[in-house]
């Protein structure tokens, strides 16, 4: 679990290994507009780069929740970026409620999806993380390729290599020369060169 991978932005911190997950380090912040709300945003985008977050960090998405007086698409934003922050706490109880209450206000938010679907692979329910990363790009999430790299990590895990190959290709026409995208496929080839010459 500790070999995933690091993305575009990083967030979803688990174990003392701060680069190491691939559904850990690609998880998606929000903007909010509220200032409280933006101090939200700017708390869970610390804690995407450092790994580190502390209680103080909730309490003000949670002042944001409740007293921000935020429109719904803020409240979804802070939701999901509080989220963000449970995880660097390492509190995957709160961070799954928090991308279940921002899908429930509204199912038009793929960031919670490419979440959501992080903590599915920490879990090790690849199918599920699978089935949020489909729902994020078809909502044609705007980081398209952290989906499919996470995408193709967890296909991977799962023995099958030809979606992994397929979603890493994906990954890397949108981000061309992406060294994480570059390095998994070429690991997924000489995997299924081997099962080919068996």
């Amino acid at each position: 679990m500790k070999n995933l991978v690091c993305g575009f932005l990083l967030a979803l911190l688990c174990g003392t290994n701060l680069w190491s997950t691939p559904a850990t380090a690609n998880s998606m912040q929000v903007i909010g507009a509220g200032s409280i709300a933006q101090e939200c945003y700017r708390l869970s985008s610390a804690s995407t780069m450092t790994g580190h977050a502390s209680g103080a960090d909730i309490k003000v998405c949670n002042n944001a929740i409740r007293h921000g007086k935020l429109t719904n698409r803020d409240l979804i934003a802070t939701h999901v970026n509080r989220g963000i922050i449970y995880v660097a706490l390492e509190n995957y109880k709160m961070a799954a409620k928090d991308y279940n209450h921002a899908i429930d206000l509204s199912d038009d938010v793929s960031e919670a999806y490419v979440n959501r679907g992080n903590l599915w692979f920490i879990a090790k329910r690849y199918r599920e993380a699978i089935a949020d990363y489909d729902k994020a790009l078809e909502q044609e999430f705007a980081q398209a390729h952290i989906a499919h790299l996470n995408r193709g990590m967890a296909y991977e895990t799962l023995g099958k290599l030809v979606q992994a190959k397929d979603n890493y290709l994906a990954a890397l026409e949108l981000i061309d020369g992406w060294s994480e995208a570059q390095s998994r496929l070429e690991r997924v080839n000489k995997k299924l060169l081997k099962v080919e010459n068996k």
